[in-house]
């Protein structure tokens, strides 16, 4: 039989994050997209996909698809071509390990074909062409891939994956999910923080003891539920100092959180920092 190797940096090793792809798409969010997704990559000394989303426009007449189409995505191709050539030069400069690919699509399947081999997705919380902050592209996304997706508000600046983490956890098999897919950047962490809201809803501790035998500096604590779950959890983060957050998503049938909203919808549009998502 083998020898049972009891080496932590071995473990680091099998566990790390190494491929990150992040959404390219010129609108608002790109710079906090890019940005975020390059911090990552410093940190975990891994690879960046850039992937350039070209959105097909879709114009209808009386007969389908209009004539107009074909101009309108020969537009959207050039408008996407001048931006890459402008992040080239910059990505070129930031001493990182980099590729690019292309997609032509609006559909959610056309972006996770390019997602079997990546370990983290980083997109924005407004969609392509989208004005308000809603969260849906990550939410949609995590129900298509086992990656794990990182929403990132318009307006961030930086990440600091050596700063404090946050977890929401209810004991959920989403809540599971995110905790193993989050370990490789929780372990960069200066402290992490198990958050759990009400009674009954999984046990903080029992994730905590799982995040410290990952090597984790953890704390947990469970708050009484005082209202909204999803706005003491936007309130906990807020007050907590975390750089960014970990939590399962759709607890709830993916149905009822449309018709009915939830702490999911809720979190990912008024999350004042990055979180990480899995499914």
């Amino acid at each position: 039989m083998a020898p049972v190797s009891h080496d932590p940096d071995a473990v680091n090793k099998e566990a790390a994050m190494k491929t990150v792809m992040v959404l390219i798409h010129d609108d608002p969010s790109q710079e906090a997209r890019l940005q975020t997704a390059l911090d990552i990559v410093r940190a975990v000394e891994g690879h960046l996909l850039c992937l350039d989303v070209v959105q097909i426009p879709m114009i209808a007449d009386g007969f389908g698809a209009g004539g107009g189409t074909g101009v309108l995505m020969m537009d959207e191709r050039d408008r996407e071509d001048k931006n890459i050539e402008a992040l080239e030069p910059r990505l070129a400069n930031e001493g990182v390990s980099y590729e690019w690919a292309r997609v032509q699509s609006q559909s959610d399947e056309g972006i996770t074909d390019n997602v079997r081999l990546v370990d983290m997705i980083v997109v924005g919380k407004q969609a392509f062409g989208a004005v308000n902050e809603t969260g849906d592209t990550a939410s949609r996304l995590a129900a298509l891939t086992s990656a794990p997706v990182l929403l990132v508000p318009t307006e961030q600046k930086r990440l600091d994956l050596f700063g404090k983490a946050l977890v929401a956890w209810d004991g959920s098999r989403a809540a599971d999910a995110a905790l193993r897919a989050a370990i490789p950047l929780l372990r960069l962490a200066s402290e992490v923080e198990v958050v759990t809201i009400g009674e009954g809803e999984g046990d903080p501790d029992e994730a905590a003891a799982y995040l410290d035998r990952h090597g984790c500096k953890v704390v947990s604590r469970r708050l009484p539920k005082a209202g909204a779950v999803s706005e003491q959890l936007i309130e906990a983060m807020r007050s907590s100092g975390a750089s960014w957050a970990v939590m399962g998503c759709y607890g709830r049938s993916r149905l009822r959180e449309q018709l009915f909203g939830g702490t999911t919808r809720t979190l990912l549009a008024k999350a004042p920092i990055p979180i990480l998502l899995s499914h």
